[in-house]
């Protein structure tokens, strides 16, 4: 039976298509509606959990179809594509070849990674054309995003240029091995396409359909390839789908607002997120609980952010926080605040380094007017670069199963640093 989610975003009736290719037919369907998770410390398989989505959603996009990605770091591993090790760059020549208009906007660092090359030589650079590669800097040249162009620098002295950090997919047509056909598909990850992302760090991948969504990512893909012939880009690009489906989405970069500082919260998305959070409520029972808000980052040096943790914390919400990078500030205030903080990151070898890749966060409670819980989850660390100087999509999704899918994700992630020296603020 399809999900709610699936129903409102218009699923058309059952279809008969060609015969699906040998590597379509010995794998399960991708799933939708839903998000899966990768473990590094686990078999080859479950390391590679969201390649294997990855590969099986290519594989089921009909002929004359469209599949769009944009990609930070493209550098999948040439191997011999198997179920539980799949080709991402054979699955998307073999798409293209049986005539799919397969899209593909690269970071400028990708231009130079093999698997690029090789997608390059088969797919074509011209963006005219049904299918084609490109990447952010191959009309201006120079370090930046595709719409993201600024640079800041620091009291330090540093710089912080602009970069594409996407990672996502927007499909307008899967036919699953049953024959339902399914139309406007996001698959929205935390996870670049490198052999590290799989098995060194944690991760996750949604994909979900929902046709209002899906659109805006087709525009914001088409402003991506679009906005790199321009000298300027747009700092200000910042969008969003509004409300109305259990999905929204937002789109980046963000600037500050008029005669604001860098770093100031005015147009900071999460900040004003949690402005929205209400810290007592009462359930379906009446009953009066708490509000749970759980935050897992890669990188998280947005101080306001932190302080408005720490005042929801003194408000009676729970608050969690677990990242692999935390800047000294955050982790101050963070610490100052009683709010419960993990550092997720430790070394094997000088080669080998586990960490926390995921970019969400989880609400259980009072918001606004309501009480449903909030996922929000995709490219966007915590990190002033994710919000000002970078291309970058973000998704939040309405409804208990989403939540608690990444509520059990989030313990076994924490409790799994604890257990290998992750400090606890």
């Amino acid at each position: 039976m399809k999900t709610r989610s699936a129903i409102t975003a218009g699923m058309v009736a059952l279809a008969v298509f060609a015969a699906p290719s040998p590597a379509q037919a010995a794998e399960p369907d991708p799933v939708l509606n839903k998000a899966v998770f990768n473990n590094p410390l686990g078999t080859k398989a479950e390391q590679n959990t969201i390649y294997k989505q990855v590969a099986r959603l290519i594989d089921r996009v009909p002929q004359g179809a469209e599949l769009r990605m944009s990609m930070y770091h493209f550098e999948t591993p040439d191997t011999a594509d198997t179920e539980d090790d799949p080709d991402i760059v054979d699955r998307l020549v073999a798409a293209h070849e049986r005539g799919v208009a397969v899209k593909v906007v690269l970071d400028q660092a990708s231009k130079n990674f093999t698997a690029a090359g090789r997608l390059r030589a088969r797919l074509g650079t011209d963006d005219t054309q049904a299918s084609f590669v490109v990447s952010c800097d191959d009309v201006h040249g120079g370090t930046r995003g595709c719409i993201a162009t600024r640079s800041h620098t620091w009291s330090d002295g540093t710089t912080s240029t602009a970069y594409n950090h996407n990672k996502f997919m927007a499909i307008s047509k899967l036919v699953l091995d049953n024959g339902t056909e399914y139309s406007g598909v996001v698959y929205q990850a935390s996870a670049n396409m490198t052999l590290w992302d799989a098995n060194e760090g944690w991760n996750n991948a949604l994909t979900f359909v929902d046709t209002k969504v899906y659109n805006a990512y087709v525009k914001y893909h088409r402003d991506l390839v679009s906005y790199r012939r321009t000298t300027a880009g747009n700092n200000n690009y910042y969008t969003d789908t509004g409300s109305g489906t259990d999905y929204r989405a937002f789109f980046f970069p963000r600037h500050e607002a008029s005669g604001e500082a860098f770093t100031g919260s005015a147009t900071d998305t999460i900040y004003n997120t949690l402005n929205s959070v209400k810290c007592s409520y009462k359930d379906e029972a009446n009953v009066t609980r708490q509000t749970d808000v759980r935050v897992m980052q890669l990188a998280f040096n947005r101080t306001p952010i932190a302080a408005k943790l720490v005042e929801l914390r003194k408000a009676g919400c729970w608050i969690d926080v677990v990242a692999s990078q935390i800047g000294g500030d955050v982790e101050k205030t963070l610490k100052n605040g009683g709010v419960q903080t993990t550092r997720c990151w430790w070394k094997v070898n000088e080669e080998f380094t586990y960490r926390v890749h995921h970019k969400y966060m989880l609400i259980d409670g009072g918001y606004d007017d309501d009480i449903t819980p909030r996922t929000y989850t995709g490219s966007h660390n915590y990190a002033w670069s994710a919000l000002r100087l970078a291309d970058e999509a973000m998704v939040r999704v309405m409804g208990r199963a989403t939540h608690d899918d990444y509520l059990r994700n989030f313990w076994s992630v924490r409790d799994t640093c604890r257990a290998n020296g992750g400090i606890i603020v």
